[in-house]
């Protein structure tokens, strides 16, 4: 194959807006090789590298070839063949155009790097900043992220996490602070709903579509978010949420904001994930304590024992945080050295990446065929193959006549 050119107007449509919109349906959040590929050479050229493997003019090793010839380096760039072979699998769905007009029906927008509105804050994800985000509402992502906060915590919230989350995100709105969260049931939902009472600027960002409000029941309350704020998402329109796919959310909430407050969560809470990312972008975390007969407060309890999260009480509390001028909550070293390991008591937990998507895609109570699976996941048939037999070994998956299953791990 030779070197790639400039792709046709037929296939890129407006330009590298298109392009990155075809690409965002393509790859899955967080893809690194994918976002150090669009830095190389430009969403164009990778779309059209893409689209000649998925239409089975090139094959995956020329596209890399092609790439290699012109001194093309990405980190992992050894993968490329893999990789191509995994992002065709859903090159000929890919229609940036169609995605464009399909969102911009509903009053939204793509906004990609090279955009005034762009959020320079996702900068500091590197290889794993998203291609773009599509928005929907009033807010401009650049001057609603200039003083932001992440208030974030459980779904089964308890009253009093959900009045900690209402009181700290009135009070923030009234300092003229942007309140971030994941429009999720719980503290998500009583963080965006006392913004949104306070007349103040309050961003949620979701695992799935922008076209699609989930959970559905919090439908009006999202619908009120897009009159203050915006409702953001990496995933292309029509996309469900996934479970891989909201632990990936969660970067771009901890990436957005200056200090990530966990209210409320146990110990599993997908909220400590948050508090990860926040942590490995050197962001200030904050956790509110709870009681300690409180299950729904183990996690954050948990936080503030291991020194990754400074106890707050209330928005001076989280306001100090910004203003101080070391904002760094502990000693890195303790991270590494003196953080005790906890066991993994959910064998999902121990999973690859790679396994736990397919684990996401099948289904209790239908099967599906491998085809089915490879497409839902954005792999391979092979590396989706591989992926089951794993699962099947561990317990968490079972090949049957019409296909495969989703199976409850071992108690």
């Amino acid at each position: 194959m030779n070197a790639p050119t400039r792709c046709t107007n037929e296939l890129t449509g407006d330009g590298p807006r298109s392009a990155v919109a075809a690409l965002l349906r393509i790859g899955e959040p967080g893809d690194g090789l994918l976002t150090g590929l669009v830095d190389e050479v430009g969403p164009i050229t990778v779309l059209e590298l893409i689209s000649a493997v998925a239409a089975g003019k090139s094959s995956a090793a020329e596209a890399a070839q092609s790439l290699s010839s012109i001194g093309v380096m990405v980190a992992g760039g050894a993968q490329l063949d893999r990789a191509f072979d995994r992002w065709a699998v859903r090159g000929e769905q890919a229609h940036g155009v169609r995605d464009l007009e399909s969102v911009s029906r509903l009053g939204g927008r793509l906004v990609i790097p090279s955009d005034d509105e762009w959020p320079a804050a996702l900068n500091d994800l590197g290889p794993a900043a998203p291609l773009g985000l599509w928005v929907r509402g009033e807010a401009r992502l650049s001057t609603a992220l200039r003083r932001s906060v992440a208030v974030v915590g459980a779904r089964a919230a308890s009253n009093y996490g959900t009045k900690c989350a209402s009181d700290l995100a009135w009070d923030l709105t009234a300092q003229g602070f942007t309140v971030v969260s994941g429009g999720a049931f719980g503290i998500d939902a009583a963080a965006h709903r006392a913004a949104v009472a306070g007349e103040g600027t309050t961003l949620a960002f979701m695992a799935g579509g922008v076209d699609r409000f989930y959970p559905a029941a919090n439908t009006e309350l999202l619908h009120q978010v897009l009159d203050c704020g915006a409702i953001v998402s990496e995933t292309a329109p029509g996309m469900t949420p996934m479970r891989h796919r909201f632990l990936l959310r969660n970067r771009l909430i901890a990436a957005s904001s200056q200090v990530a407050v966990i209210v409320e969560a146990g110990w599993r809470s997908g909220a400590l994930n948050t508090a990860r990312h926040a942590l490995e972008l050197s962001r200030a975390v904050a956790a509110f304590p709870g009681s300690v007969y409180s299950a729904s407060s183990t996690g954050t309890h948990r936080l503030i024992r291991f020194q990754e999260a400074q106890l707050v009480t209330s928005c001076e509390d989280v306001v100090g945080l910004i203003a101080a001028e070391d904002p760094a909550l502990f000693d890195e070293g303790d991270l590494t050295s003196g953080q005790r390991q906890l066991p993994s008591a959910d064998p999902v937990d121990d999973l690859a990446e790679r396994e736990k998507i397919c684990l996401n895609v099948l289904s209790a109570t239908k099967s599906l065929d491998v085809g089915t699976v490879a497409g839902r996941a954005g792999l391979t048939v092979p590396d989706t193959l591989s992926a089951l037999a794993v699962l099947e070994l561990a317990g968490l998956g079972a090949r049957r006549e019409s296909g495969w299953v989703k199976l409850r791990p071992a108690t």
